[in-house]
C-alpha cells in the first residue's frame, strides 16, 4: 500500500529537524527548488526528497556534510533530479488548476457577497463588466503563481542580498499589476446585459466554490 503524499511530507518535517544548521540550509534550498517545479508528479518528488534526506541524515552520522554527500553544485544536483523525474499526469495539472481557481474566485465571491447579504439588498449584474472582471481575476492569479514560483526558483541558490533584490523587483510587478486592475474596475463604467441576482447569491456561490476546491483536495489527496 502506497504511504499517502501527505504523510511522506510530514515524514521529511520532521525528519528535517535532526539535520545540523549547515545541512539543513542546503537541503531546504534543493527541496525549495524542486518542490517549485509543479509540473512534475508530486509522489515522485516527495520520496525523491525523503530518499535525499534519509541518505544525508546517515551521512550526517558519520561526521559528513551535504555539500561532501551531494556536491558543491545544488542548483546543478536539483536540475539532474528534475529532468529525471516523470511529469505529473494532465489530470492530476488540470484538478490542482481547478483547485486553485475555485480557490481564489470563492474566497472573492465570499467576501463581495458580505455585503448585499448583512443589508440584504438584491443586485445588478452587468455581464459585460462581469467577464471582464473574471478575465482580469483568472489573469491575476495566474501571473501570482507565476511570479511566486519565479521568486522561490530564482532566489534559492542565490545570496541573501540578491533573494531581496528579487523578491523586491518581482513584488513590484504584483503590485503594479494589482493596480492596474484596480484602475480598469473602477476607471471602465459597467457595461453589457443586466440580471438581478438576489442578495445571497453572490455569497452562496463562494461557499460552493470552497466547498468544491475542498472536495477537490480530498480527491487529488486520495488518489495520489
Amino acid at each position: 500500500m502506497k504511504i499517502p503524499i501527505k504523510e511522506l511530507i510530514q515524514q521529511n518535517n520532521e525528519k528535517r529537524e535532526l539535520l545540523l544548521p549547515e545541512n539543513k540550509k542546503y537541503y531546504e534550498d534543493l527541496l525549495v527548488y524542486i518542490r517549485a517545479n509543479l509540473s512534475k508528479d508530486e509522489r515522485a518528488v516527495e520520496e525523491v526528497l525523503l530518499e535525499m534526506l534519509d541518505h544525508l541524515l546517515e551521512a550526517q552520522k558519520e561526521g559528513k556534510t551535504a555539500e561532501t554527500v551531494f556536491g558543491k553544485n545544488p542548483k546543478e544536483l536539483a536540475d539532474e533530479i528534475l529532468a529525471a523525474l516523470p511529469k505529473e499526469s494532465w489530470k492530476h495539472q488540470m484538478e490542482f488548476a481547478l483547485e486553485i481557481l475555485f480557490t481564489f474566485f470563492g474566497w472573492y465571491f465570499a467576501i463581495v457577497g458580505l455585503f448585499p447579504l448583512f443589508k440584504k439588498e438584491d443586485q445588478t449584474v452587468y455581464a459585460g463588466t462581469l467577464i471582464v472582471s473574471g478575465i482580469l481575476l483568472v489573469g491575476a492569479i495566474v501571473m501570482f503563481i507565476y511570479i511566486v514560483l519565479k521568486i522561490l526558483k530564482n532566489g534559492t541558490f542565490r545570496e541573501q542580498k540578491k533573494r531581496k533584490g528579487i523578491t523586491i523587483l518581482y513584488s513590484i510587478i504584483a503590485g503594479g499589476l494589482f493596480a492596474l486592475g484596480l484602475i480598469v474596475k473602477f476607471a471602465v463604467p459597467p457595461f453589457g446585459p443586466t440580471f438581478e441576482v438576489s442578495y445571497y447569491t453572490v455569497f452562496g456561490m463562494g461557499c460552493f466554490l470552497l466547498l468544491a476546491s475542498y472536495l477537490l483536495k480530498k480527491m487529488r489527496e486520495q488518489n495520489a
